[in-house]
């Protein structure tokens, strides 16, 4: 008897004819489609993730080896540290000078719960003001291990459950793709498990925020939001467009009124309940709100690629104005800068009103894009901006992937490449290149030219702008800067990256602004808001 062919001579051209221009993420899933493998999809995926962080996870870490301060792997043990043995009264007052806490009271609860687990593990990793720098390998460890189990619970199932939801109508293969991309993208992963930080949470939140807001769901998404501002500052930077669709929404359901006042309960409850260990003292209220916005820092520390520290190479404006001057400057320039998206928000929400209808997955589509928009705003012009806050721009971009794939693709790789000189300084620069050349060789931007849905142009540029990348690489490891500019390849870092924030700025405005008349045209609601 002859050997029957594993697939039919007419199955083959039709797995060829999809997988035809697929980029290499895609074919994988499409791979597992046609041998009817899909249950192993979404495991294979998130081991494959767990891996990848543990791997980037036993290279270096901010402030490894560097006493007396260390750097912020110490200042996240160090919390843990105060949170375990002190009062919350003196949380926010002990010791400024080494390390003192100045992230919102989610973060101190989170160090809390971590430290109280330390304790009971090895109380020497957490020994008041006697484990400082401590950097044995079982506690390394046991630091590490926080950060994957808190990413686990809150940012990882917002991921899978968004993209697995119906709001996201496309097929099987782009949603394992994108929960695949999402969970592989390399900045989030290079600074949490490698620089070391927890901005995962925060960014969970952020993500249920929206899983919500798609699932009509309102008090519960303020109530997300309101944890991912307590859990860290910079979720500010999603705020004017979290209000502007909420109130929209106020705005557009018969029971606006009744919305409004209990969403203001919701956003009034949850505060109440993280801030309740203080609510009795104004003074320890005024300290946290100090210490949680240090604006004597000045516009910026560090050299980023937002456009204040841009321009500051040829006009010096910390040396031209006080610090409460450039503040108020910066505050008016974001605020314009995130107006136009919005204004636009609002008014497509609201609208619907007059039988325009919007349905809920078209109007978490537009709140994707005006968080990213509203967030880059205040990357590209706020006061004291951090190389890492580009994180929060990328989040609600890669909620978008599979509707702006060469973007978002292009817009990571920028992203990452802005982040290099703070992982050079953490000595991260294997796992850089390795995720940065896997990156673009699996989503096909431009290392791998494969996805036919790119404008030619747009691939053109693409290639262009990762020479400029690769030349200012091979230039800083090749060629030493004159004394006269020891700074000169962060510099031309910051000029390139900053140029390209801008026009993804300007790009995915566009996409918000001309999206909503489509997206507005072609279904009525029938529902009732909840």
């Amino acid at each position: 008897m002859a050997p029957s062919s594993p697939q039919p001579p007419a199955r083959q051209a039709t797995s060829a004819s999809r997988r035809a221009g697929v980029i290499p993420v895609d074919r994988w899933f499409w791979f597992l489609a046609e041998e009817n493998a899909q249950g192993i999809a979404l495991p294979v995926t998130l081991l494959f993730a767990l891996l990848v962080r543990w791997c980037v996870a036993l290279h270096g870490y901010s402030g490894h080896g560097s006493p007396p301060l260390y750097g912020d792997f110490e200042a996240q043990r160090h919390w843990m540290e105060l949170t375990v043995h002190l009062p919350p009264s003196k949380w926010y007052f002990y010791d400024l000078s080494y390390w003192g806490l100045d992230y919102p009271p989610l973060t101190a609860f989170q160090s809390w719960a971590c430290g109280w687990v330390a304790h009971l593990i090895d109380p020497s990793w957490v020994a008041l003001d006697q484990s400082r720098g401590i950097e044995t390998h079982m506690s390394k460890l046991f630091m590490r291990s926080t950060v994957l189990v808190l990413e686990a619970l809150v940012y990882v199932p917002a991921v899978v459950l968004l993209f697995q939801s119906r709001h996201i109508q496309v097929n099987w293969v782009i949603r394992q793709a994108s929960i695949f991309s999402v969970l592989l993208q390399p900045c989030l992963i290079l600074i949490d498990h490698g620089h070391f930080q927890y901005n995962s949470v925060m960014l969970g939140f952020l993500l249920w925020t929206v899983y919500f807001a798609a699932r009509e769901q309102y008090l519960v998404m303020a109530a997300c939001f309101c944890c991912s501002l307590m859990f860290k500052q910079m979720a500010l930077y999603f705020a004017p467009a979290v209000f502007a669709f909420l109130l929209a929404k106020c705005f557009r359901s018969p029971y606006g009124v009744r919305l409004f006042v209990q969403l203001g309960l919701v956003v009034i409850v949850t505060f109440g309940v993280m801030l309740l260990p203080w609510m009795g003292s104004p003074a320890q209220l005024q300290q946290i709100l100090i210490r949680v916005f240090p604006v004597a820092r000045g516009l910026y520390e560090d050299k980023v690629a937002n456009v204040w520290c841009a321009i500051n190479i040829a006009v010096k404006l910390r040396s031209m104005f006080a610090a409460p001057v450039l503040l108020r400057l910066a505050a008016a320039v974001t605020s314009v800068a995130f107006a136009p998206s919005c204004i636009h928000l609002f008014l497509a929400v609201k609208r619907s009103v007059a039988g325009q209808a919007l349905v809920a997955a078209d109007a978490a589509k537009l709140l994707c894009y005006a968080l990213v928009n509203c967030s880059l705003a205040f990357f590209l012009f706020s006061f004291q901006v951090h190389e890492k806050s580009i994180l929060l721009p990328l989040a609600p971009a890669l909620l978008l992937i599979h509707e702006e794939p060469w973007a978002v693709n292009w817009f990571v790789q920028v992203a990452l490449f802005s982040m290099y000189p703070l992982l050079f300084k953490d000595g991260l620069q294997i796992p850089y290149w390795v995720m940065a050349i896997g990156w673009s060789m699996l989503r096909s931007c431009p290392a791998c030219p494969a996805d036919k849905r790119t404008p030619l142009a747009v691939l053109n540029a693409q290639w262009v702008s990762t020479l400029v990348m690769v030349a200012i690489h091979a230039a800083n490891m090749l060629v030493p800067p004159p004394p006269s500019l020891p700074d000169l390849y962060v510099v031309l870092n910051v000029l390139f990256s900053c140029a390209m924030f801008v026009l993804f700025f300007a790009y995915f405005n566009y996409r918000q602004l001309t999206l909503a008349l489509v997206r507005v045209r072609a279904t009525r609601s029938k529902k009732k808001d909840s």
